[in-house]
């Protein structure tokens, strides 16, 4: 473990405070991403604020705090939500004073936040805490809430977040944080998102996280399989990882793990309407062409498969040009009324009696790494959740790293 714990401490490199040795590496999440602004910051029991750049103490709030937080010039001014500045600086820190922890616009937090500008005249708010206590806001969101039989795929899932944290230190370094706390990287919740026993899966896990070759592994995941999971190379545009290959989530009675997830199966209708409104929308866009080079679209065809069976290309017709789609892509053009992607590229085309086109599909998600829905089925089979992530992470090594 001695080269990542040579990474973890090159890694932390906005972080002002250093954690305990058992709540891991400070982490940076940018919980607010130029946003436009105020924010509002708020503690119960009173705040400190910084000038984070030098560190140095600028107010401190004894009782509750109610601050308004903006742009100011080049960086950013507090005041009271009505009146005027009361000091400002390039990046301002706020520590809570007392018992109760800081909120960010009613949303409260573990740790401390610093608020800073960005182009152009945007906001960026980033939570910086020990890791431990960030897994706690990130776990019961991803694995959603689970029953007593379901532990092991809590467990899983914490030591699968934790390394795909320790892998992203330092990942958005010119944002000013490590990761996004939205599914960019991981979604999290902060404070309000923790649950018993997500908190336990943490505890229980700390400072594990899965390696290979002296480095923390990409440890993805997804909701999903529907019934085998993919290399990560067929499904995005990422080098091949021998710990990111196809895995069976065939059960010994014939029946796949996953198959309680309610995206296990599904069915989506494409009329003529959608072909020509919002796929071929996301087609002109992606290819940067326009209507009177698409003309109508009339069809879709896979064209091309992986060796793991989800749809590598497929095709679109248009009545002047065809259009090959690949991987990401595909979800991102047949994406609902709503906006929503497509929920895998595991699907049959089937032409329906009236005309439409029904897409018959398997799993919720890219499809590579830990199967979220199979771990949760492993787990009620009675799998501990060691054996989990080595199922879906195949030649990875678990390790403490602190």
């Amino acid at each position: 473990a001695g080269s990542v714990l040579a990474f973890l401490a090159a890694a932390a490199f906005g972080a002002t405070r250093a954690a305990a040795p058992s709540a891991g590496p400070m982490i940076r999440v940018g919980v607010a991403v130029a946003a436009e602004g105020p924010l509002q910051v708020r503690s119960a029991t009173g705040l400190r604020i910084l000038d984070a750049r030098t560190d140095s103490l600028l107010l401190t709030s004894a009782g509750p705090a109610d601050l308004r937080v903006a742009r100011d010039g080049d960086g950013v001014g507090v005041s009271p939500p009505s009146g005027p500045a009361l000091t400002a600086a390039v990046a301002l820190r706020f520590e809570p004073a007392g018992d109760e922890p800081i909120t960010l616009d009613a949303i409260p937090y573990r740790g401390a936040m610093e608020v800073f500008g960005v182009d152009p005249a945007g906001l960026n708010a980033v939570n910086e805490l020990p890791l431990e206590d960030y897994l706690l806001g990130v776990v019961p969101i991803e694995i959603g809430p689970r029953d007593e039989d379901e532990l092991a795929a809590v467990a899983a899932q914490a030591v699968a977040a934790r390394t795909y944290a320790v892998a992203h230190l330092r990942a958005r370094e010119e944002m000013g944080f490590d990761v996004f706390g939205t599914v960019e990287d991981q979604a999290y919740g902060g404070l309000a998102a923790e649950r018993p026993e997500s908190t336990e899966a943490v505890r229980e896990t700390a400072g594990q996280i899965l390696m290979y070759g002296g480095l923390p592994i990409r440890a993805m995941y997804h909701s999903t399989c529907g019934g085998r999971t993919s290399p990560v190379e067929e499904v995005l545009d990422r080098a091949p990882a021998r710990y990111l290959r196809s895995v069976s989530d065939r059960a010994p009675d014939g029946t796949d793990y996953c198959a309680a997830s309610p995206r296990y199966r599904w069915v989506d209708t494409v009329r003529a309407a959608d072909l020509n409104g919002r796929v071929r929308e996301q087609v002109e866009r992606i290819f940067g062409t326009t209507a009177s080079h698409t003309g109508d679209l009339i069809d879709l065809r896979v064209s091309r498969r992986t060796p793991s069976g989800r749809v590598e290309a497929l095709a679109v017709r248009g009545t002047r040009s065809e259009f090959v789609l690949e991987r990401l892509d595909i979800r991102i053009a047949l994406q609902n009324e709503a906006g929503r992607i497509l929920g895998s590229t595991d699907f049959e085309v089937v032409t329906a009696a009236d005309g439409s086109i029904e897409l018959h599909g398997r799993g919720f998600g890219h499809g590579s790494g830990m199967c979220q829905w199979g771990a949760i089925g492993r787990a009620r089979a009675g799998q501990e959740w060691q054996t989990i992530l080595a199922t879906y992470y195949p030649g990875a090594e678990l390790v403490s790293v602190y």
